[in-house]
């Protein structure tokens, strides 16, 4: 999918130069940093958060973890621009940066990742690369279009025992795949008791990958005898995928809400 989008800004022509002076940016998160990188600014990025793996980036800096990043290690890079999203904690991260002269921009506010397109704009706005922003922005959008409603009833957990309720990315993703969270009483984040599991009753259960060691993986998982009495666990629909994927709005997804519907 981030291949497809790639291709989607060099059709459109936002690797063309532009007349803005070079910025030296720093990335703070790595759903701002793959916008970056789709609007041909990749060149100008000096530094980058953990997470931020693209090759594209491969020369910049890493400045830390986006969940716990501190201004004094990113004014290290000597950035005149940092971009970031709600990811990007902790919350005095923005004022600390602007304190040391850094330009600091959080371009997305909402903790859902409701706001994506908007942020897509917004960054062009600031790389001046407004026009391939806007068509990246509509194209991602037109693609995020909500999937017919099921009933079908999805829970995203981090590690086998918090799970991501309404207000989240998880939760926004669950809706454009025409999908009920079965959290949705559940503001934010909240660990679950083992029978609340089974009173939640989803048909589908998806697990964030990298905390395998802490939740056994799926096939183990699935043998709880919680899990085994839904229906996710009759089905065999407990299912890995990464913390990215499954727990952020990003560039792909489109493809995440395609495979969330096919589940």
């Amino acid at each position: 999918m981030r291949k497809s989008l790639l291709a989607f800004a060099l059709a459109a022509g936002v690797l063309a130069p532009g007349a803005h002076a070079a910025e030296r940016i720093a990335v703070l998160t790595s759903d701002v940093a793959e916008i970056v990188v789709a609007l041909g600014a990749s060149g100008e990025v000096v530094a980058r958060d953990r997470a931020s793996r693209m090759r594209e980036l491969a020369h910049a800096s890493e400045i830390g973890f986006m969940r716990s990043l501190s201004a004094e290690t990113i004014a290290s890079s000597r950035p005149t621009l940092a971009i970031g999203s709600s990811a990007a904690q902790p919350p005095t991260l923005w004022p600390q940066l602007r304190a040391v002269g850094v330009r600091a921009e959080q371009v997305s506010l909402a903790e859902d990742g409701s706001d994506f397109a908007q942020a897509i704009r917004r960054v062009g706005s600031l790389i001046d690369k407004r026009a391939a922003a806007d068509a990246l922005a509509r194209d991602w959008q037109a693609k995020m279009s909500p999937r017919k409603p099921t009933a079908r009833r999805y829970l995203v957990s981090y590690d086998g025992a918090m799970v991501a309720g309404r207000g989240t990315p998880a939760d926004t993703l669950i809706a454009a795949a025409g999908g009920v969270n079965a959290a949705a009483g559940i503001q934010g984040y909240k660990v679950l008791s083992r029978e609340a599991w089974r009173t939640l009753a989803p048909d589908v259960i998806v697990l964030a990958a990298h905390n395998t060691p802490v939740h056994g993986g799926a096939a183990q998982f699935a043998k709880r005898p919680e899990i085994a009495a839904t229906a996710a666990g009759r089905s065999g629909k407990v299912v890995e995928m990464s913390a990215r994927d499954a727990m952020m709005v990003t560039l792909d997804s489109p493809a995440v809400v395609d495979r969330l519907r096919r589940l």
